[in-house]
């Protein structure tokens, strides 16, 4: 049964995802100082959610209200959010943005996560050590013929495709952490970020993905990555689907022997 945390964050993700699409064809541009985009729809959706995930009484950090450090590092748990990730794509009216939230604990790991997909109707939650959920129902892992590497819609890809190539997958570009979904779901096999990402950009599919099976591993620890700290940028990151976790060694060593964090 879902706890009644998880049930208010799916709540407040399904409610940011109405406000969303209703700013879809209709909504105002800005420019955040870092030279990213912002819309209204993020500030509304982010709006939303506050006002459903207060009621838990658990601090919030969020993309479009940071919660500082001195405040993140003493909670027992603290909501970590991105009301709307895949901003560009939500922009170019491609469909693939989404909603981000997920519970942080003590130890900088999610304790239970939710990602909305506004366009399709398709929502993602799952608690740590239990079974993920699609919809209302436990998630059902499809069976792929030909493991996809998946690409972000932006940055350079060439190291990526190398890797792609050398270990025989075909790779499609998906914007978002709509990426964590389709990993969670077995429809892909895995996914390497070796640029810039924020912590509420994977913190939520993160545990997605373990739930499922799979794992998302931080490339200069080589454990999975912490939520907690006071950078807010992740460090280049490695996920697998459940079908491709035993190969993790394998992946890690191609990706030092060619240098790829440098």
């Amino acid at each position: 049964m879902m706890s009644e945390l998880l049930n208010l964050a799916v709540r407040a993700a399904k409610a940011a995802g109405k406000e969303i699409l209703k700013n879809y064809n209709d909504y105002k541009l800005y420019i955040k100082p870092d030279k990213s985009p912002l819309t209204t729809a993020d500030l509304a959706a982010n709006d939303v959610i506050f006002k459903i995930l207060e009621k838990s009484k658990i601090p919030i950090c969020s993309e479009e209200k940071i919660l500082p450090f001195d405040e993140r590092k003493n909670c027992e748990n603290f909501w970590l959010i991105d009301p709307l990730d895949g901003t560009q794509e939500f922009i170019a009216k491609n469909g693939e943005f989404c909603v981000c939230i997920a519970l942080i604990g003590k130890d900088g790991r999610p304790k239970l996560s939710v990602i909305m997909i506004p366009f399709t109707d398709e929502v993602f939650y799952a608690e740590r050590g239990s079974k993920i959920y699609k919809n209302g129902k436990i998630l059902k892992s499809l069976e792929y013929t030909s493991p996809l590497f998946l690409l972000g819609r932006h940055g350079n890809s060439k190291k990526r495709i190398k890797f792609a190539k050398n270990f025989g997958y075909e790779y499609k570009r998906i914007g978002s952490a709509i990426k964590f979904c389709r990993l969670a779901e077995n429809a892909a096999a895995s996914y390497l970020r070796l640029g810039p990402s924020s912590l509420w950009d994977i913190a939520a599919g993160d545990l997605l993905v373990e739930a499922s099976g799979g794992i998302t591993i931080d490339l200069k620890t080589k454990k999975p990555p912490v939520y907690n700290g006071e950078n807010l940028l992740n460090n280049p990151f490695l996920v697998l689907d459940r079908n491709s976790v035993d190969f993790l060694d394998e992946y890690i060593n191609f990706i030092m022997t060619n240098s790829y964090l440098k």
